[in-house]
C-alpha cells in the first residue's frame, strides 16, 4: 500500500498545474486514484476511509497529511470567488518511497486524466464515477467494495448499448 504522504507529494511534484494544486483537487485526486486502484487491482492505494461528504469524496486526511509533514508547504489563497482555499505544495526534492511502479502508472493516469480539465470539468469526472453516482450522502465509500459492484454493472450497461 502506499502511504498517503507519498501519494501526495507524488501528485503535488508531477502535476504539471502548480497552482491549481488546492487541498481540493489533490483530495480528489487521491480519491481517482484509489477508485482506480480498487478497480484495476481490487485493492486501494492508500488506507484512506473515503466518506461520501455534502457532494462528493472528502477527508481531511490530505491537508491534515500535508500541514504535518515538512516536505509539505499549505499556502492559504482565495480562489477565483475569493473563498479562501489552502494550495498545497511540495519540496522540489520530495521523495516517495512507497510508490511502486503500479502507483505511478495510476498517479500518471489520474495526472493526465484530470490536467487538462478546469475545476467544473474535473468535478464532473470525480461526481461521474460509480462511488458517488451509486453512494449516499454522509456515509462511508468502500470503494473495493463499489469496484466490485461496478464490475459486475458494466456488462449490465455495454449490453443496452
Amino acid at each position: 500500500m502506499t502511504s498517503l504522504r507519498d501519494a501526495i507529494a507524488y501528485i503535488c511534484k508531477h502535476y504539471p498545474h502548480k497552482d491549481e494544486l488546492s487541498n481540493a483537487r489533490v483530495t480528489k485526486m487521491v480519491y481517482l486514484a484509489d477508485w482506480r486502484s480498487a478497480i484495476t487491482r481490487g485493492k486501494q492505494m492508500t488506507e484512506v476511509p473515503w466518506v461520501f461528504h455534502h457532494y462528493g469524496p472528502f477527508v481531511y486526511d490530505i491537508l491534515d497529511t500535508a500541514k504535518e509533514d515538512p516536505a509539505f508547504e499549505v499556502v492559504p489563497t482565495h480562489n477565483m470567488y475569493g473563498a479562501p482555499k489552502d494550495l498545497l505544495k511540495v519540496a522540489h526534492d520530495a521523495t516517495y518511497p512507497s510508490v511502486g511502479e503500479d502507483e505511478k502508472d495510476i498517479l500518471n493516469f489520474v495526472i493526465d486524466s484530470s490536467a487538462d480539465k478546469n475545476w467544473d470539468e474535473f468535478i464532473r469526472l470525480v461526481y461521474s464515477t460509480y462511488p458517488i453516482l451509486a453512494g449516499e450522502r454522509h456515509t462511508k465509500l468502500d470503494l473495493v467494495e463499489l469496484a466490485n459492484e461496478y464490475r459486475e454493472v458494466i456488462p449490465l450497461l455495454e449490453s443496452e448499448r
